[in-house]
């Protein structure tokens, strides 16, 4: 096994420095490439994060031995088409949610990692609090019986300057759900 196994990053927008972030606070873990079509976005990532390299193609970075996971920060209707690149190039994929914006995306996604032995996660970071976590838990250990419907409601706001800030958002075509899609898959 490797000392270290190296990391990239697809998509240098708003959550971008997140995963940053965590590969620096990951023994063993090492951010070598990031990648943008916005040449600046991509620098600002690697200059922040101390990244080796900075790419406007992902390709290039896919191309690269020495990255053997990938973190897919993209627009949502773009992370399965991006992660099957990342799956046929031997990567690991992290993908952030949602995983795609359709089934057949996902499926798709889903096949490429089986056929190319590679892993492949999804990004849901509110399972990790702590009010969930005690929810989960509440769940297992049967305390509320047997459950045979289980309804939410979720109160997300975004503003419209949020939409504003990226052309995608909001859109069919790359944002799928809005906010039922991108916000309340918990």
């Amino acid at each position: 096994m490797k000392d270290k196994l190296g990391y990239g990053i697809i998509g240098c927008g708003v959550i971008a420095p997140w995963h940053a972030r965590a590969v620096k606070n990951i023994p063993g873990a090492e951010l070598v490439a990031v990648a943008d079509i916005l040449p600046e976005m991509a620098e600002k990532i690697k200059d922040e994060f101390g990244a080796q390299h900075a790419y406007t193609d992902y390709h290039e970075l896919l191309a690269r031995d020495d990255v053997d996971i990938v973190s897919i920060c993209v627009p949502s209707g773009l992370h399965a088409a991006v992660g099957i690149d990342a799956a046929r190039a031997g990567k690991h994929v992290l993908s952030e949610k949602p995983i795609d914006i359709t089934l057949e995306n996902i499926d798709n996604l889903v096949a490429a990692c089986r056929e190319n032995n590679v892993k492949l996660a999804c990004i849901f970071q509110r399972r990790t609090s702590p009010m969930w976590q005690i929810v989960k838990r509440t769940i297992d250990e049967g305390k509320l019986g047997k459950m045979v419907l289980a309804s939410a409601y979720l109160k997300y706001f975004r503003s419209q300057e949020y939409y504003d800030s990226a052309g995608w958002r909001g859109t069919w075509a790359l944002d799928g759900g809005g906010a039922l899609m991108n916000r309340a898959s918990i």
